[in-house]
């Protein structure tokens, strides 16, 4: 292969997205890992590790004449190597913890806590155990033996005096953390979905942008009468068991308030405010550590109570690290592992709220939903759309833009029906159909049709939710525009057009012109597409 020009500049064609560094660039690569100067370092080591074995090669043969801080930034791209299945740059690792330099040996004791392992574990405990390791290879040996957890290594942290050094203290803190979620990984975790709380509380309910009217009057409906609503969702004080909620098919998030008094701030302006990081950390453990959360969180959790801290806005990485801390300290049965979590608690300290999320149960509303295909509808769209139609036992059904089912599912779920047809022209999107209404137990006749023409009349409901979004490279008005007369053709006296149009401006007087009159409409996002959910009726055939 032949050798790059003398003005090629490899550290700048690593910055482009679209350059593939070649063997040949490997010895150049490592050169600028050795040199140090960032970015290019950062950029030069995934690439290596690329290279395989001759990246390995390359490294091997500039490592012994490199220095202490260049052989450090070799051992961290050997790692990467491993890291990709390379078992010789691992065996290298693993020798370097041997190596005569501190700064060597904490580079190699980085590299074995991304890569796990009995050996990795072995080696870092064998450095550990001779007594001679410098702060900053200490420190580093200790977040190691974290990330590797096992009864060793437990022991090990959980015997570590950390004397005036608060770098070693944090670092053994967070690292006691990490071992105690891995020793605990295996066992299962899960909500306990049929448990009532021992009292009454506030759940708030989300739903998508402008679907909130939607869910409050289906709550209501119910008997699980809302406290408060919004475009976006409602809040409900549960007293029975969570499962209670399955019957409302229109929330998509559910989240427990709990209370949490704010931690003290000072706003500088309108635009900034400031808050003590120190006393929102003390807030929020309060709030997580009270007996009446810890009271729920175990009467709601089957396994392990697994936890993690989350914000409204910004990640706030130093005050998660100390809530886990003094939360573990306080209240040792709340394993606290953002990886495998059961709970999520969610900390909105502007506006002074924490929320309780569970995340590992099962909800059987949406179980049908086995295939997908692009802008299908998401299930709790198509239950709103379903739940303005409202449930005539007589219904002859035709959604003619079926898409994945999910309008003809939801449909079903809400009542009796004489009849279910969907149409497509998308042979893909009729076997998501197929697939979804099987997963439900839900017969429809499904057929390749184009919805300006087809004629299936006499239908007392069209619902639909015509393909939208960018994944569509279709004019959803124009074609909602033109599908009309035919809609109005088919459906019978006394009917109904349950949809949802993207352009309620040009569909409005083409509607009111066949004379169909609007009895619903509430604007609505989709997740970055706005439409309009709405109902039309036809004129009743006594008028």
């Amino acid at each position: 292969m032949a050798a790059r020009s003398t003005d090629f500049d490899l550290a700048k064609e690593l910055a482009k997205p679209s350059f593939t560094p070649a063997q040949r660039d490997a010895p150049a690569l490592v050169e600028l890992v050795v040199r140090g100067d960032e970015p290019a370092v950062t950029r030069a080591g995934p690439a290596i590790a690329g290279l395989r074995e001759a990246g390995r090669a390359a490294i091997a043969a500039r490592l012994d004449g490199a220095d202490d801080g260049a052989k450090a930034r070799l051992v961290a791209v050997l790692g990467l190597l491993a890291r990709a299945g390379d078992a010789e740059a691992r065996s290298q690792v693993l020798a370097c913890t041997a190596a005569p330099t501190s700064r060597v040996r904490r580079a190699a004791a980085v590299a074995l806590g991304k890569l796990g392992g009995d050996d990795a574990r072995a080696a870092l405990i064998a450095r550990w155990d001779a007594g001679d390791a410098a702060p900053d290879e200490r420190r580093a040996l200790a977040e190691a033996l974290g990330k590797l957890g096992g009864a060793d290594a437990l022991a090990r942290l959980k015997s570590l005096d950390s004397g005036d050094d608060s770098e070693l203290a944090r670092r053994r803190d967070r690292a006691l953390l990490m071992a105690d979620r891995s020793a605990k990984r295996d066992e299962s975790s899960a909500i306990a979905t049929d448990v009532a709380p021992q009292s009454p509380l506030t759940v708030r309910l989300g739903c998508r942008p402008g679907l909130g009217p939607l869910l409050v009057e289906e709550l209501t409906a119910l008997g699980l009468v809302p406290r408060a609503g919004s475009d976006a969702g409602a809040e409900v004080r549960l007293a029975s068991p969570w499962a209670t909620l399955f019957a409302s098919r229109l929330w998509a998030t559910a989240a427990i308030r709990i209370a949490f008094e704010g931690a003290s701030s000072t706003r500088i302006d309108r635009r900034e405010r400031i808050v003590d990081p120190d006393a929102l950390a003390t807030a929020i453990t309060r709030a997580i550590t009270r007996p009446e959360t810890r009271a729920l969180l175990a009467a709601w959790t089957r396994g392990p109570i697994r936890w993690r801290l989350s914000f409204a806005r910004g990640h706030k990485r130093a005050i998660v690290w100390r809530v886990a801390r003094d939360v573990t300290a306080a209240a040792p049965e709340l394993v606290n592992d953002p990886t495998a979590t059961t709970w999520e608690v969610n900390v909105d300290d502007e506006a002074g709220t924490l929320e309780l999320i569970p995340r590992r149960f099962e909800d059987p509303r949406f179980a049908w939903r086995v295939a997908e295909v692009p802008a299908a509808s998401h299930p709790t769209v198509a239950a709103a759309l379903a739940w303005i139609a409202d449930v005539r036992p007589d219904d002859r059904v035709w959604d003619p833009f079926c898409g994945s089912g999910a309008e003809l599912v939801e449909r079903v779920r809400r009542g009796a029906y004489r009849s279910l047809l969907g149409t497509d022209l998308d042979e893909a999107a009729l076997e998501a159909a197929r697939q979804n209404l099987g997963a439900a137990s839900v017969t429809a006749e499904l057929a390749r049709a184009d919805a300006r023409s087809h004629a299936p009349g006499p239908v007392d409901l069209i619902i639909t939710n015509p393909p939208l979004g960018s994944r569509v490279r279709l004019d959803a008005a124009a074609l909602l525009v033109t599908s009309l007369p035919n809609f109005a053709r088919q459906l019978a006296p006394g009917g109904r057009l349950v949809w949802i149009t993207p352009a309620p401006r040009k569909t409005t007087p083409i509607a009111e012109g066949l004379g169909m009159r609007r009895t619903r409409s509430f604007a609505v996002d989709l997740g970055g597409v706005r439409g309009q959910l709405e109902r039309w009726d036809t004129q009743p055939a006594n008028r």
